[in-house]
């Protein structure tokens, strides 16, 4: 009888893998990677793409990513009512808005609302953490995306999705990555057809041009703490 390939849930968050995370560009759709460090109170990242030089600062607040803009004011005229009006933008560039003629729906009169614009998580993960730029390790299926940070986050991903032993250590808990994978990865009769979505993923690495570095041609930086995000 062969013996189960075990897999042991080391307790580790996604954002244990988000120093480094391989994207496309937002501007020219050219393979990069943001280089991100935690300073031990936020993540400090960076992005260059050497293909159309898009520089994006998380010091400066850079957002390429999904935003929602909002607004919150009573009507200028009855008074009665709160106008809310909300704006979801994907698309990069995106048109400034600041802010937005609304009607109310006590009186029928229109005023002008100031909107404020928030980062949006889907909860797809198919966007990176820091920038939200279009993630490279991502591909659409039919119950949904499988993605990966990097090529540490696929290999850990491909591990546990080969294992047909998967346990917990003392130190994992239910906000552990792999406790929040969704159930149709971790379901047994999906092993294989997830195994082959992530070695179509795994196709998608580039080749490290110098030894001792990343799969994105960065040297790594330390791993980053078990920081959630």
């Amino acid at each position: 009888m062969h013996s189960p390939n075990r897999f042991v849930d080391d307790g580790k968050y996604l954002a244990a893998y988000a120093a480094e995370v391989l994207v496309r560009c937002v501007r020219c759709s050219a393979p990069g990677a943001v280089v991100a460090q935690h300073d031990g109170r936020q993540w400090v990242a960076t992005f260059d793409c050497s293909n159309c030089d898009l520089h994006l600062s998380s010091m400066r607040g850079d957002w390429v990513g999904p935003v929602c803009l909002q607004g919150r004011r009573p009507c200028g005229y009855c008074g009665h009512k709160w106008l809310l009006p909300r704006i979801k933008q994907t698309g990069w560039p995106r048109e400034v808005v600041e802010s937005i003629a609304t009607t109310c729906s006590e009186c029928g009169r229109d005023s002008i609302v100031p909107l404020e614009p928030y980062r949006v998580y889907d909860g797809t993960g198919n966007i990176d953490p820091h920038f939200g730029l279009p993630l490279l390790l991502s591909n659409a299926g039919r119950f949904g995306a499988i993605w990966a940070y990097n090529a540490g986050h696929l290999s850990a991903l491909k591990a546990y999705i080969s294992a047909t032993l998967r346990e917990r250590s003392a130190n994992a808990g239910n906000k552990s990555m792999f406790s929040r994978l969704p159930g149709w990865m971790k379901a047994a009769k999906n092993r294989q057809a997830v195994a082959k979505r992530l070695a179509k993923l795994e196709q998608l690495l580039p080749n490290p041009s110098i030894e001792g570095t990343s799969a994105s041609g960065l040297r790594p930086l330390a791993a980053a703490p078990h920081v959630k995000r």
